[in-house]
């Protein structure tokens, strides 16, 4: 069982995300293709603006995978359907560091003097890892829904009415200082998903045999 989830892994890595419309455009940006600007929609440019002005969007979604990579607490409740407590990163990080299967473990083909040193192994159970969630990669974002970590939000436009009318008493006093409602309109949430939608592209070609 082991082995086979190195397999996957290894695999995994092999993939890459393909060019997108946004890529193209980015692309025509930088060498001034004034033809290639102009193909790309209208909203998605407005979307843009959105995205890195007064949405902040930019602000945890940044970089070529479009995110940061951390845990932020987004105001989604923390109990499930059954009423049992969804603790996020900190019940994730326990239960990172009590398996036998981490970068420490028995099954491990790293050197563990390497090992030793990872940062995850020294870090702190903090109260703002109550209800916090790793901010995920927005490639291929049409092709991953249900959103959001626990799958509660069904499209893109959820995800962004969502952060539009963001209710910030599920926000901890002390967690996150960026977030507010960004209280969009209508067409402005229509932009930024077609900004989002621009972030996809064709499946990649995988082979089998190796070629």
């Amino acid at each position: 069982l082991v082995n086979i989830g190195k397999f996957l892994a290894a695999y995994q890595e092999t993939l890459v995300t393909p060019r997108t419309e946004f890529d193209a455009f980015r692309d025509a940006l930088e060498t001034g293709d004034d033809d290639g600007i102009n193909a790309y929609p209208e909203a998605a440019k407005r979307g843009l603006k959105l995205f890195a002005g007064r949405g902040n969007c930019s602000i945890c979604h940044f970089g070529p995978n479009f995110t940061n990579k951390e845990f932020h607490s987004v105001g989604l409740g923390h109990f499930t359907d059954n009423k049992r407590v969804d603790t996020g990163r900190y019940g994730g990080l326990k239960a990172f560091l009590d398996s036998r299967f981490n970068r420490l473990g028995p099954f491990s083909d790293e050197d563990q003097a390497i090992a030793a040193r990872a940062p995850t192994n020294f870090a702190a159970f903090t109260h703002t890892d109550w209800g916090a969630y790793r901010v995920p990669s927005l490639r291929n974002a049409t092709a991953t829904g249900p959103y959001m970590h626990n799958g509660s939000l069904e499209t893109l436009e959820d995800v962004v009415r969502h952060y539009s009318e963001l209710n910030l008493d599920r926000l901890h006093a002390d967690d996150e200082t960026l977030l507010k409602p960004l209280n969009l309109s209508e067409t402005e949430i229509s932009d930024l998903v077609a900004f989002l939608e621009t972030l996809s592209g064709a499946p990649a070609e995988v082979s089998l045999n190796g070629k």
